[in-house]
């Protein structure tokens, strides 16, 4: 086999860092203007699950106790989370990706930072003119859907991912 026979695998992360938000956001458009955050219960009451970017800004993190997120911002709109809406609606959008590659697989470790999807790109780019143009027009098309996210693509999925 010479060089020219190898298959250099090209691996996409994706990267949705305020999915659980950014899904709730989808239908209730207030919540992209404004601190917006999910809750889930804890032994010592209700936490940050998950925020959009406005309440990030705000000074939000996940786990911060309700109150103390109320303390620092007022104005802040929560909900229940949904760890079973938010998984199901990242595997409906993994099978979506399917539009770029063939393979797609969710990644939801950490969910309450965000979710990932990966794609397998190896063969795809030229598809879309280039590996710069794919990315570029799937990232336009989650941000269309009301998804934040980010994209790199590298040989391997731990180089995509850094």
């Amino acid at each position: 086999m010479c060089s020219s026979d190898l298959i250099v695998r090209r691996v996409i992360s994706l990267w949705l860092p305020t999915f659980p938000t950014d899904r709730l956001s989808r239908s209730q458009r207030k919540w992209r203007v404004k601190p917006f955050a999910t809750v889930a219960a804890s032994a010592g009451g209700l936490r940050i699950a998950a925020m959009n970017a406005h309440a990030a800004d705000g000074g939000m993190h996940p786990g911060m106790p309700l109150a103390d997120a109320r303390a620092l911002l007022p104005a802040l709109e929560v909900v229940a989370a949904d760890p079973v809406g938010d998984a199901e609606t990242l595997t409906k959008l993994a099978a979506w990706c399917g539009s770029f590659s063939p393979w797609t697989a969710p990644d939801s470790a950490g969910a309450a930072e965000g979710a990932g999807i990966w794609l397998d790109a190896t063969g795809c780019a030229h598809l879309f003119g280039g590996e710069l143009p794919m990315l570029q027009e799937l990232l336009d098309r989650l941000s269309r859907m009301g998804f934040a996210a980010r994209a790199a693509i590298a040989d391997s999925a731990g180089a995509a991912w850094a």
